[in-house]
């Protein structure tokens, strides 16, 4: 008997417990969304893999540092009819004479000065590298910012479902209590109709509210690599607790927005560029060596048998003198890329500080929307509490009720969307700071 109580208990546990601990493993937070998403996210992983081909570029032999060394071989062989007349007298003929020729060298080239350009571009493939990482911060920047912006507007659309439900219910409510009214002869048919009218209206935004809230899972779920259907659940709050300083911000952006550092990063690139190009005014020194075999055996002359290897080696120099000024003219071009580069900078410098003072001013201002909008929330509910008993007892007539009831809707809806845009400026001041990725 005990046994069977046991395993009654047991099954009822479970019953009852197991559909909490699947919602538990089902709640995903924005820490995890964000781990998730720089582990997985398809452009993450496009911008590091480019980061290895950078990586794999930059090398003492793309640079030209190195020397070069090739091997060659090489086998003859031929069959000739041959007529000889010496200076002796002696004429010789032979036909179907053998000819073997074989040969073989291994040949290595250096440049030992070519005008500092070597040295030009081993920095830019360094600068190359380090521009390369430049970018896939960026990147994890900018997908860390769309999935704490998505992971919030899922959260926004989930409050305002639950304000939307709270609604409805007294919708419901209005409802009935129009229908007892007209029960009991006190009111007319029309206000039953609108108080209808308003509950079906309430039911239809919580369904389009619910789409917006599918639609919000899903791009999430794209961000994060994960199939659509996968569902989860999100926290029930946007917090607040960031407290940012504009003098802070505006001096550390320049040493840490990911734009700038690429521009500038770009800037020293295209000087090295210069350095490459004046590089080509210089001349040229190159060391060659080589190790050389050959063998040549034929039939027909006096020599049948000739072998030869050895090393040799020699330094050889190359000086382009004129080549109808193509080279100034390209310096010319490159420092003029140079100097746009440059205004590119400044540029850029300038649209962030502009972004900086937007987001915090929109952070602030939204702020103190979120402290009135509390006042405000609070004093809607307390005004269509009272407006509803009001309405109950005869008191308040429909149109009273329904405006009372559409200030509260709307107080909502402020409320919940000036706390959003706190977070959407939270996380684009800490992106444009360089703060998103730790």
């Amino acid at each position: 008997m005990r046994k069977r109580a046991l395993v009654i208990f047991t099954s009822l546990f479970f019953l009852l417990f197991l559909p909490f601990f699947a919602k538990a493993q089902d709640f995903l937070s924005v820490e995890d969304a964000i781990k998730i998403g720089l582990a997985k996210n398809y452009s993450v992983m496009i911008v590091k893999n480019q980061q290895e081909i950078v990586k794999a570029q930059n090398n003492l032999g793309n640079a030209g540092m190195s020397p070069t060394v090739t091997a060659l071989a090489n086998l003859g062989l031929a069959s000739l009819n041959s007529h000889q007349v010496f200076n002796t007298g002696v004429v010789q003929d032979r036909v179907g004479a053998q000819n073997n020729t074989t040969g073989a060298s291994i040949n290595a080239a250096w440049n030992v000065f070519d005008g500092l350009r070597m040295f030009a571009v081993k920095k830019r493939l360094d600068l190359n590298e380090q521009l390369s990482e430049f970018q896939l911060r960026q990147q994890m920047e900018n997908t860390t910012y769309s999935i704490i912006v998505t992971y919030y507007n899922t959260v926004k659309v989930n409050e305002l479902i639950k304000a939307a439900k709270q609604n409805l219910q007294i919708y419901e409510e209005r409802l009935k209590i129009s229908e007892l009214k007209l029960q009991i002869g006190s009111d007319s048919k029309v206000e039953v109709l609108l108080s209808r009218s308003d509950v079906n209206k309430a039911k239809s935004a919580i369904i389009q509210l619910e789409l917006d809230r599918l639609n919000a899972k899903v791009l999430l779920n794209t961000l994060l690599a994960r199939s659509a259907d996968v569902d989860y659940t999100v926290s029930d709050s946007i917090v607040v607790d960031y407290n940012p300083n504009l003098g802070d911000l505006k001096k550390s952006v320049t040493q840490t927005n990911s734009s700038i550092l690429i521009s500038k990063q770009n800037e020293l690139i295209l000087s090295h560029g210069v350095k490459e190009v004046r590089a080509n005014n210089l001349p040229l020194i190159q060391l060659n060596g080589a190790y050389i075999y050959t063998r040549n055996r034929s039939q027909a002359g006096i020599v049948f048998l000739n072998r030869q290897n050895g090393l040799n080696g020699g330094l050889s120099a190359y000086w382009l003198l004129f080549n109808g000024n193509r080279n100034n003219r390209l310096v010319k071009e490159r420092n003029i890329l140079a100097l746009n580069q440059r205004y590119v900078t400044e540029q850029t410098q300038l649209q962030i500080d502009g972004l900086v003072y937007v987001s915090y001013r929109s952070y602030l201002l939204n702020k103190q929307i979120v402290s009135m909008e509390t006042q405000n929330l609070a004093d809607s509910r307390e005004v269509q509490t009272i407006s509803l008993e009001r309405y109950k007892i005869g008191k308040a007539n429909l149109l009273e009720t329904i405006e009372t009831q559409k200030n509260l809707e709307d107080a909502q809806v402020r409320y919940i969307n000036a706390l959003y845009a706190i977070k959407v400026a939270e996380a684009e001041l800490l992106r444009v700071n360089g703060s998103l990725v730790k």
